[in-house]
């Protein structure tokens, strides 16, 4: 299978940081607390990145699952895991799979979906958030970090989507991701049975480009 992060996958994190500064950073951990998931929670990241935020989960206690398709993504995880300060105690499984082929439905406290959504057409995406909702127990929790929806007066919403397409076709490039409208994933969480219990907004010079959603499924 072909890897398409093989490439772009160990300057992912630089790239992030480059084009957002800290923001993605920040949004990615935003809603990974210590009165969002306690010690032994089960946690399931779709899709690896770097493993920076997975490892963040583990090191509050967590016992994280983290799974991507890409060989390349989980070697930079798991060569992140190795220099982490508290890397003998960390409880990360890394699976390389496709999320679709996990099975293990409402077995988890927490579904993390950091920047993977947004990788894949509407009709996948759609699909692969109804997959995501299964796995999480009922009163568990789904954390999604991604692009913030634009608002405001056009100027605003005009510089929101330009900066969206610029990095959406950068790694259509790089990578064969999917160009499309910024995803809104509120009316999606209301119909997979989850509500939005919290969200948090991040800024690039002044202006709000991403966000992170902390919803919960209903028992």
């Amino acid at each position: 299978m072909l890897d398409k992060y093989r490439l772009v996958g160990p300057a992912y994190d630089k790239l992030s940081q480059l084009y957002s500064g800290k923001a993605i950073d920040q949004c990615k951990v935003a809603m990974l607390r210590p009165d969002t998931l306690g010690p032994g929670s089960r946690v399931l990241f779709a899709g690896a990145g770097q493993g920076r935020d997975a490892i963040h989960a583990a090191s509050l206690g967590a016992r994280v699952t983290v799974v991507d398709i890409s060989p390349t993504m989980i070697a930079q995880c798991r060569k992140n895991m190795a220099s982490h300060t508290q890397r003998d105690t960390l409880a990360i499984e890394l699976v390389q799979s496709d999320i679709l082929k996990v099975e293990d439905f409402e077995f988890y406290d927490m579904v993390v979906a950091n920047f993977f959504l947004n990788v894949f057409e509407r009709e996948k995406m759609t699909l692969l958030l109804s997959h995501l909702s299964k796995l999480i127990k009922p009163g568990g929790k789904l954390v999604i970090g991604d692009f913030q929806p634009p608002e405001g007066n056009w100027l605003n919403r005009s510089v929101q989507n330009v900066y969206w397409f610029a990095a959406a076709t950068a790694f259509f490039a790089a990578a064969g991701n999917a160009i499309h409208q910024i995803y809104d994933y509120e009316p999606l969480l209301k119909k997979n049975r989850l509500g939005v219990k919290e969200r948090k907004h991040f800024s690039v010079f002044g202006k709000v480009f991403y966000q992170a959603i902390l919803a919960q499924k209903h028992s």
